[in-house]
């Protein structure tokens, strides 16, 4: 069953890669709801999940499903690689920048190795080595991010951890 489970997530990831989000159509939302409702599902299940910092940041001009699938790849990476301590969530505005932060206490990656994980198909043997995965996740959310002319962020966190940003711009 499990085995399963794990082969449909990655038939979901090949799918999603594939698909063109592009063709999404555009409009205004507030990046605390699309949170919200990609980690919905997650919640009902009793997902270790911290809430603390949804801030309201509307946006005009936002592809909210492809945004859904963005966030809902870095909170299960982050719950998938990040320990038993539960994962931080927040939504904020730093300038004219919108910013979604998705923060775990795993092992991390080194902060040479970020710009390589979001290839297609790249996983980091060593800190992952007991879970099963396409390596596609961050890949999807890279160009999720691009799609919006914005970015991803692989960060060291204090204390430990990995800081998972999506940065989009405010205008």
């Amino acid at each position: 069953s499990a085995d399963i489970e794990d082969m449909d997530r990655i038939i979901r990831q090949f799918l999603d890669f594939a698909r063109d989000t592009g063709a999404e159509a555009i409009q205004e939302a507030d990046l605390a709801d699309i949170v919200r409702r990609a980690i919905q599902p997650l919640l009902l299940r009793d997902a270790p999940l911290q809430l603390e910092g949804l801030a309201p940041c509307l946006a005009p001009r936002l592809r909210v499903s492809a945004l859904q699938r963005a966030v809902a790849n870095l909170v299960d990476n982050a719950l998938k690689y990040g320990g038993p301590a539960p994962v931080d969530i927040s939504t904020r505005r730093e300038g004219d920048d919108l910013l979604i932060e998705v923060a775990d206490r795993g092992p991390g990656i080194a902060p040479e190795q970020a710009e390589r994980l979001i290839r297609p198909f790249t996983r980091l043997e060593d800190a992952r080595s007991n879970v099963q995965g396409s390596g596609l996740g961050l890949a999807i959310v890279d160009r999720i991010a691009r799609l919006h002319d914005g970015s991803l962020l692989l960060l060291p966190r204090d204390g430990g951890g990995l800081r998972a940003i999506l940065k989009l711009p405010a205008a």
